[in-house]
């Protein structure tokens, strides 16, 4: 019986366990994530040096190619004992939390951290920050497993695992707690926010260590306040980046078919499917270094890049192609890092076009950049508040909060209206695409869900619950009260649900949206 009553969650954590378990995966993840975060930097510094000195030494460049197709070789055996670990890692860590995918902790955590070292760091377009995600939500699970907590208390870790990867690949800890209850958890529990936050400082605290504090992608001081009668240059450029951000998901979600057609031309297993990635970007690494690996160097060159329109649009059109194919490829590595400098390349283009029209000085130019990020990663991945304060904390200024909203929304609000979908629900919705588990095999477990405003007011019996579904549990100020078809949910309470791990992100849309 008293196991029984710790599976449903019945025996409930206080306050400062949560915050001491999210310091503890904090710890954990923050480690891991910045040691991730620092080989790859390593690596990809000694890339970027062998491709200048090959100008002078062109032997270098077999070398090189000799390097990347025993990169290509070691990934492939890796991800063929591991196929979790392909791609960024975002969609398999919201298929756990939905109960339809229940990954391999240990084994997704030392494959995905080598395979990406070694993906990454060698100069293809592809970020640190999706695996760094799945690093930190596998290490919580872990953590979950060793402590041999419950099921519910397992998610609320992995959440703040991802919240902790996010947090320690970009110093950005209330980004990294944001981007969990917008893209990745769905709901507001008081559990998971407490547990992530804390998860998330505590990484944070760990990369700043390791790393320094100057913002990774530090912009000028000082830089102005945007005028009134630029805002309307800002809906203009909302109204195109959400257009643009269209097109990227279109793409980037066919990028596997297109590569399964050449891997048949060429006579390629898709574990190997890197091979051509790295072949192609061999040309880029020789004619433009600068242009090589996620971009955080590259974009915070752009706020003092003097250059030609022109050249805007060629480095941004240079790095959408090699992103795609960098992807595309099935690499462990995320398109977090790519989608933020694209938009950096984007708002620098128009922010040269109006600079040349007279229509704004060279001050205030560097908005323009930050303005690009927020709005195109905010439109693909359909998260805008997760995007204004990841990019406010990535360049270490949050005096542009107006400017970057209006763009952002509107950028936002193209895309839904285009019917775009959130990039890593759509990437999900691919991965398990003729593998979902069947209802009779699920098996069951429990979570916790806040009274909404769409059921409070509302009687249990009211709800329209699948039939295997049951609400056990209404808790108020931290107790908790058995229900009945008759009790009423109270607004701003939360109700434990027993069900089949599969139906988790059914029921929480029926209850919450």
């Amino acid at each position: 019986m008293q196991n029984q009553r710790k599976e449903f969650g019945y025996l409930s954590s206080s306050i400062l366990t949560s915050v001491f378990r999210g310091i503890l995966v904090g710890l954990f993840s923050g480690f891991t994530v910045s040691l991730f975060r620092y080989l790859i930097t390593i690596i990809f510094e000694q890339f970027q040096k062998g491709f200048i000195l090959a100008h002078n030494l062109p032997w270098i460049l077999i070398i090189i190619l000799l390097i990347y197709l025993i990169f290509s070789l070691i990934i492939g055996r890796l991800i063929v004992s591991e196929s979790d670990i392909k791609g960024s890692g975002i969609p398999q860590v919201e298929a756990e939390l939905k109960g339809l995918m229940s990954q391999n902790w240990w084994s997704i955590l030392w494959k995905k951290f080598l395979a990406g070292v070694l993906g990454i760091s060698s100069g293809l377009v592809l970020g640190r920050e999706g695996p760094s995600i799945q690093v930190g939500a596998v290490s919580g699970k872990g953590l979950a497993r060793y402590l041999k907590l419950s099921k519910l208390e397992e998610r609320t870790l992995i959440a703040s695992g991802a919240a902790a990867g996010v947090s320690a690949a970009f110093n950005a800890p209330i980004a990294g707690l944001l981007f969990v209850v917008e893209e990745v958890y769905h709901h507001f529990s008081s559990r998971v926010w407490i547990t992530a936050l804390s998860a998330s400082l505590t990484a944070n605290l760990i990369s700043l260590r390791v790393f320094g504090q100057t913002p990774v992608l530090a912009m000028p001081d000082n830089l102005p306040t945007p005028r009134l009668s630029t805002y309307i240059i800002f809906v203009l450029m909302g109204l195109l980046l959400g257009l643009l951000a269209y097109h990227y998901e279109w793409l980037v979600l066919r990028m596997g078919h297109y590569y399964s057609r050449l891997g048949k031309i060429f006579h390629l297993q898709p574990q190997y499917y890197s091979i051509i990635a790295f072949v192609l970007i061999m040309p880029l690494g020789y004619l433009a270094p600068q242009l090589l690996g996620g971009g955080n160097a590259f974009v915070r060159s752009l706020s003092s890049l003097q250059a030609p329109v022109l050249y805007f649009l060629a480095f941004f059109l240079l790095r959408y192609f090699y992103s795609m194919m960098s992807y595309g490829s099935g690499l462990p590595g995320g398109i977090f890092l790519p989608i933020l400098t694209l938009g950096a390349c984007l708002g620098a283009f128009f922010g040269s076009v109006f600079l040349h029209l007279g229509w704004i000085s060279q001050n205030e130019f560097p908005i323009f950049i930050i303005l690009g990020m927020s709005a195109y990663f905010g439109a693909i991945s359909k998260a805008p508040l997760t995007a204004m304060i990841l990019v406010c904390e990535m360049v270490g200024d949050l005096h542009h909060l107006m400017a970057l909203g209006t763009t952002t929304l509107l950028a936002y609000i193209v895309m839904d209206l285009l019917g775009g979908a959130p990039v890593y629900e759509a990437m999900l919705e691919n991965l398990l695409e003729g593998d979902q588990p069947h209802e009779d095999d699920s098996p069951l477990t429990w979570i916790e869900v806040p009274v909404s405003e769409k059921i409070a007011g509302k009687s249990v019996y009211q709800l329209e619950l699948p039939k295997d579904v049951l609400i056990t549990s209404q808790r108020e100020n931290g107790k908790s009260h058995i229900v009945s078809g008759g009790t009423k949910l109270i607004l701003g309470n939360a109700i434990n649900v027993v069900l089949p791990e599969d139906k988790i992100d059914q029921v929480r849309h029926l209850l919450l949206d």
